[in-house]
This record gives C-alpha cells, sequence and structure tokens, in this order.
C-alpha cells in the first residue's frame, strides 16, 4: 500500500474517530424514565385535551411536567431518574392526584390511563417546589453545528495531507 493512501486512511480514520466520540455520548447516555400516557373524563370515554400530567418527586422537592394533552388527551412525563413520584394531572377545575407511590424505572414505562373523578373535598395533591430549571450546557443545534466543523475541519485536513503528497511526490 502506498504512503498516499496509509495517510488518507489514517487521517479518515482520525476524524471518524473524533467524530464518534463528540457525537455518540448523548446517544449513550442512560435516559431517565418517560411515562406516557391518557387523560380521560369521568365517563372514562372521551378525552380530556389541555390537562397537564405531573410527576411530584417530595423527596427532592421537584415538579416534572408534561405538555398539556393533545386531542386524544395523549401525554409523555420525562423525569431525570427512577424512582417513586406522586402522579398528579392539573385540570382547570383543579388538581388529581392520581397515585401517590408510582414507581418508574429507567426508560419508558407502560402506558397509563387516568378518568379524572371527583374526589373527597379538602384533599390536596402532593406540594412540591417550583419546576426544575434547565440543564446546563449547549443546545442541540449547537452540537450539530460543532459536529459539521469537525467534519467540514478533517475533510480540510484530509485533502491538505494528500495534496502535499503529491506534490511531493515525482510523476511518470
Amino acid at each position: 500500500m502506498s504512503a498516499s493512501i496509509l495517510r488518507r486512511t489514517v487521517a479518515a480514520a482520525v476524524v471518524l474517530g473524533l467524530l464518534s466520540l463528540t457525537s455518540a455520548r448523548p446517544l449513550l447516555a442512560a435516559s431517565g424514565p418517560t411515562l406516557p400516557g391518557r387523560v380521560l373524563a369521568e365517563n372514562g370515554v372521551d378525552s380530556r385535551p389541555g390537562v397537564v400530567v405531573a410527576l411530584v418527586d417530595s423527596a427532592a422537592e421537584k415538579i416534572y411536567r408534561s405538555e398539556p394533552t393533545d386531542a386524544r388527551g395523549a401525554f409523555r412525563v420525562e423525569a431525570p431518574a427512577a424512582g417513586s413520584y406522586a402522579l398528579v394531572v392539573e385540570a382547570p377545575e383543579g388538581a388529581f392526584l392520581a397515585a401517590d407511590h408510582l414507581t418508574l424505572a429507567p426508560g419508558l414505562n407502560r402506558p397509563v390511563s387516568l378518568a379524572l373523578k371527583p374526589g373527597r373535598q379538602g384533599t390536596t395533591p402532593p406540594a412540591g417546589a417550583s419546576t426544575p430549571a434547565p440543564k446546563p450546557g449547549l443546545p442541540s443545534w449547537a452540537k450539530w453545528v460543532i459536529a459539521g466543523g469537525i467534519v467540514v475541519g478533517g475533510a480540510i485536513i484530509i485533502d491538505a495531507v494528500t495534496k502535499n503528497d503529491k506534490e511531493g511526490s515525482p510523476t511518470n
């Protein structure tokens, strides 16, 4: 194998290795538990759009909320760690405690179906602190821009290495 091909192969391997190290970390990181499900009206049939489902971690005094439910009443709540949570549905007519000790495992958990039924007056959901602060770090778009810069920079380096090798070699 000629030196030019060897250099080109080594440079490409280095660029691919650096790219995989910088982009694989978020993909390989263990994600917290996710709880999907649906919220239904008191009759257990009609969906409830526009309500928020929350996981309350009373030990850490944190609340993790879903986006408002869609037209089908579907929701998805993500928590940072596996553990025991209170499950609360926040609707215009009040908060509904759906479960006091819901245990979540890492990854995606079984979907739940919640029917909002009025309970006893005077019961309140578990108290929690404010919504957790956003995670520090770069946004996803910035990571992709950096990865693209690494790829383009690697291509420039490969081109420079192979171009210098061609200029230094005698032609036949």
